[in-house]
């Protein structure tokens, strides 16, 4: 009987061997197989820039953005951080800490080599989130990260997929935080790598290491500093000396840092550690940048054709990281999910099902308002830039394009970055065009 029970566990290694190598990755059509999106001058901030009535008009001054951003933290989506409290009650901090799990198990269907998660391995993951070292009062610390770094919805860094091996969805990963974003930390995972905690706009597990811990006094003055600057393309470099030889890491689009000193070519810039770093000065703007819609166009513009990144995954943007972290430039806070960016906005106009491609084109260029306006659908969020002969474009990170197939079925064109386009994307496929599923248009702005 031990032989025959060796011989079928062989049997039974030997089969999920084989089915595991069986599976394949999903396959995407490469978007340079297809036709361009639009002609060249729709891909300059230039071109929108001239199509815009008063270009260098404030959209919204200082005072009525902090109104903004008032109304922004009333409807809960995004917090106002700095009233953190020191302490947090056991049920709350549960509660949020289930609520992240049971977000992942619903779509972690698939491990990184693509075998299917199962009890034991959710098991796993309940006991490293440590609820029973949690107290009834538990004391909070106050954090900043050093590098850009990963929030993951539980405290692991393998990638789980709802599709086997469609590593570009890691639903494990719920955003992404960058050097200096203040961070309220409630806990720390059984074997004390990771710690949970909460940004402005959303909850999760941070990499221990990453982070720079500060007394609440100090993590305050350092947020709050009056002299700061805000980084202005995608992707800047800071680096450890006024040379810029010694690489320390990254800055993405809207990053605010406080100043230290100005020299002839760079900035001088105080990291949550007390160091000192230093970035070119062309990479960044001293304090908030006007809200015009020329500065929209250009600090959007900066970020065409940078790689898709589901939750910021490597450091990268999804269609509402884009959005979030394009309007921080000038000091507006957007929650992270594109249905609560939305909720944020001023609604202009919400569609009805039975509205037709002209009707919706019609309506758009009535309503919506140029640099200044999100076009919104389920899944999905992206900038107005303005309507060019009765047809609206927008500039937004997309993953993928379906269109009718010869099989009857959709083909899916991966787009992977963000691009300008119009809104016929996806037409005459089973989800319909851009266009035909948006279900609002809001603006950025205040109420008056």
């Amino acid at each position: 009987m031990r032989v025959h029970g060796l011989y079928a566990s062989l049997l039974l290694m030997a089969l999920s061997c084989a089915l595991l190598s069986a599976v394949e990755a999903p396959r995407y059509l490469a978007l340079s197989e297809n036709p361009p999106l639009v002609n060249p001058d729709l891909r300059r901030p230039g071109f929108w820039i001239s199509h815009h009535p008063n270009p260098d008009s404030l959209l919204m001054d200082a005072s009525n953005i902090a109104k903004f951003n008032r109304r922004v933290l009333r409807k809960g989506d995004v917090g106002q951080i700095e009233q953190s409290s020191a302490i947090i009650g056991a049920t709350h901090l549960k509660r949020m800490i289930n609520d992240c799990y049971n977000m992942a198990k619903g779509h972690g269907k698939f491990r990184q080599d693509g075998s299917p998660t199962d009890k034991q391995f959710w098991q796993t993951l309940r006991d490293a989130t440590n609820l029973k070292a949690i107290k009834n009062v538990n004391r909070c610390r106050f954090a900043f990260p050093l590098y850009y770094t990963d929030q993951r919805l539980l405290p692991l860094a393998e990638v789980l997929s709802d599709v086997a091996l469609d590593l570009e969805f890691d639903y494990l990963q719920n955003s992404g935080f960058d050097i200096a974003e203040p961070l309220v930390i409630y806990h720390e995972s059984a074997d004390g790598n990771w710690v949970f905690g909460a940004g402005r706009a959303s909850s999760g597990w941070y990499p221990k290491k990453n982070l720079a811990f500060l007394e609440r006094n100090d993590w305050l003055a350092y947020q709050q500093s009056k002299d700061f600057v805000i980084t202005i393309r995608d992707k800047s470099d800071l680096y450890l000396d006024e040379g810029r030889i010694r690489y320390y890491g990254l800055l993405r689009l809207g990053t605010r840092l406080p100043l230290r000193a100005e020299h002839d070519t760079v900035y001088e810039l105080k990291l949550p550690d007390g160091q000192s770093a230093y970035i070119a000065k062309g990479e960044v703007h001293r304090g908030y940048l006007p809200y015009t819609a020329r500065n929209v166009y250009e600090l959007g513009f900066s970020a065409l054709n940078a790689p898709y990144g589901w939750g910021d995954l490597n450091a990268e943007y999804d269609c509402s990281g884009f959005i979030k972290q394009l309007f921080q430039c000038f000091g507006i806070y957007l929650p992270r999910n594109g249905a609560a960016q939305y909720n944020a906005s001023l609604s202009l106009h919400e569609f009805e099902g039975a509205d037709n491609s002209n009707q919706r084109e019609a309506l758009i260029e009535e309503f919506a308002l140029p640099a200044q306006t999100l076009l919104r659908m389920p899944g999905h969020i992206m900038l107005y830039l303005g309507s060019i002969d009765g047809r609206a474009y927008a500039l937004h990170s997309l993953w993928g394009i379906r269109r009718p197939a010869a099989n009857g079925e959709d083909d899916v064109i991966a787009a992977a970055k963000t691009l300008v386009s119009d809104l016929s994307l996806g037409e005459g496929g089973k989800r319909k065009s851009l266009l035909l599923r948006l279900s609002g248009i809001g603006a950025i702005k205040d109420e008056n």
